[in-house]
């Protein structure tokens, strides 16, 4: 993946000013470009290379899935808890506790739209370039496909957002009011669709940091799962749409479930990339540690360190140190049975001491496990930084593909289908439990919920499954906060911390408040109505 990295990195150090098209504080203000314009910027492939690099760089800032949205915003639920005593959870997002002021909101927000801000420059310059023509067309899709993720991410986390399609030009008139939820959603599947065949198929099908056919397939399908649930609401045609894309992913034959069900989490740790299987479609990819690497070529990473095992080792040339804070609730651990590969894989049944010493965990010590997905120790730099990791982080895995699938057919149909019995089989099979048959529609529809939990728990998903399944509030507030009430809960900052997390929760919680600060300067935009 070096490859990737020289593309997706270095160019975006060497001629950062050039391709971070919008570096102010806020997407709404301007700035000067410090050595040249999009005017006279985009004349040949090499420029419009490493502007199209800086709208892929919007992923791996720390505020998108280097930690605010990845992890602070998007990975604490029913089935994971940030391991910390209530006072550390004050005013905080992954403690349902914040307000619109919050700075991880904003921070999250503001990178979106400076990321779609680079996109939008990017499309309405690129045609000036003197290029082949296949490669400006492979690239337009790229940035086309991340303008209307990034819109996504936005319409998904916040309910109702502007959609901005043009470049901010003038400060003075860059109020705009937010899109209508389905408004949004139904041009971000118009724009993404128009992506499938502008892509590339073939070459990057090795890298997973970059966009190709099967990825813009797969997110599909995520869209128009969200389209089909709630609050859209739109139903049976979109989960048929769901299924119908879902299942182009699985035709291709370009992807495979690996039998070994640690080695996707070990190459993402070591930025390998497994081209036997193809497991994983879309990766962010970081690079680096500040310690290690002697010429300064880092990104913001800090998967493995926020989220992942418990490792207290603070020496460099140790296995890593992880405060390992997003930890198993008890409704993760009874969602596993004994016999379940990926039960120890995503609650990790040990960790390491300061010496760097395996310490394991009793029976009777549940909830204190970590996330065990990410784990510093399978790093394969000789030298690590405390806070900062070179660990990629999952965006569309195959698994991920296989369950919507099952899920939409289910919905489609209003009952399971063959195809659905195959693809969560296929996922079962892999964990080594039993195979599913003969079961009604609501009982495959818990069942694909299940499945969902074991195998995607800690990948940012699980709480927009539970909004779209319309149980937000209720797997939270009542379930979750049902299950701090077990003996089995330990005592303590981690139980404190889970019983407030869920008692706080309501209704609002689904969606993020939008920013005081993006209020202030877009005298269009109201409060979603979920937080006024």
């Amino acid at each position: 993946m070096k490859t990737v990295y020289k593309l997706f990195h270095a160019t975006v150090l060497t001629l950062c000013s050039a391709i971070m098209l919008s570096s102010c504080d806020s997407f709404l203000d301007t700035k000067p470009y410090d050595f040249t314009a999009p005017e006279t910027f985009y004349s040949n492939e090499s420029e419009c290379t490493a502007a199209l690099a800086g709208v892929y760089y919007t992923l791996v800032y720390e505020k998108v899935y280097g930690n605010n949205y990845s992890c602070m915003i998007s990975n604490v639920d029913d089935l994971s808890y940030y391991q910390r005593q209530s006072g550390q959870l004050a005013s905080q997002v992954y403690g349902n506790d914040h307000n619109p002021g919050n700075q991880h909101v904003w921070g999250t927000w503001e990178t979106l739209y400076k990321g779609i801000n680079n996109a939008n420059v990017f499309l309405e310059n690129v045609d000036k370039a003197d290029m082949d023509e296949s490669v400006k067309t492979r690239m337009k899709g790229e940035a086309k496909f991340l303008r209307a993720y990034f819109h996504f991410l936005l319409v998904q986390g916040w309910y109702e957002v502007p959609i901005r399609k043009t470049s901010f030009k003038d400060v003075n008139n860059s109020s705009i009011e937010a899109t209508p939820h389905t408004d949004a959603l139904d041009w971000i599947i118009e724009e993404m669709e128009e992506c499938v065949n502008l892509v590339d198929d073939q070459t990057y099908d090795k890298f997973p940091s970059y966009i190709k056919k099967n990825t813009v397939m797969g997110i599909l399908a995520r869209v128009y799962l969200w389209r089909a649930g709630y609050p859209a609401n739109g139903g049976q045609p979109y989960y048929a749409k769901a299924a119908y894309w879902a299942n182009e992913v699985k035709k291709s034959n370009k992807h495979k479930m690996n039998p070994d069900i640690y080695a996707i989490w070990k190459n993402m740790a070591a930025d390998k990339y497994d081209t036997e299987y193809n497991e994983s479609i879309w990766e962010a990819e970081f690079i680096g540690n500040r310690t290690a690497d002697g010429i300064g070529n880092y990104t913001d990473g800090r998967i493995g360190n926020v989220i992942g095992n418990l490792q207290k080792c603070t020496k460099a040339t140790g296995k890593g140190y992880a405060y390992g804070f997003y930890a198993a609730t008890l409704i993760l651990w009874d969602l596993f049975e004994e016999n379940d590969k990926r039960r120890d894989l995503s609650i990790a049944p040990y960790w390491y001491d300061v010496n760097d010493n395996k310490k394991t965990w009793t029976n009777k010590q549940i909830v204190q496990r970590s996330c065990g997905k990410f784990r510093r120790e399978w790093e394969t730099s000789s030298m690590k930084e405390k806070s900062y990791t070179p660990e990629n982080y999952p965006i569309l895995r195959y698994g991920d593909v296989l369950l919507m699938l099952a899920e939409a057919e289910n919905e489609a149909h209003q009952g399971p289908t063959d195809l659905a019995y195959k693809c969560i089989n296929e996922i079962r099979q892999r964990a080594g439990i039993s195979k599913l048959k003969g079961l009604s529609y609501t009982d495959f529809q818990q069942a694909v919920r299940d499945e969902r939990a074991r195998e995607l728990c800690f990948e940012s998903l699980r709480k927009y499954d539970l909004v779209r399944w319309g149980i937000y509030v209720e797997a939270v507030h009542d379930k979750l906060g049902a299950a701090t009430q077990d003996k089995r809960w330990a005592t303590g900052n981690q139980l404190i911390g889970a019983r407030d997390y869920a008692a706080r929760t309501q209704e609002k919680h689904q969606f993020l408040p939008i920013p005081t600060k993006e209020l202030d300067v877009n005298g269009k935009l109201e409060q979603n109505k979920y937080w006024q």
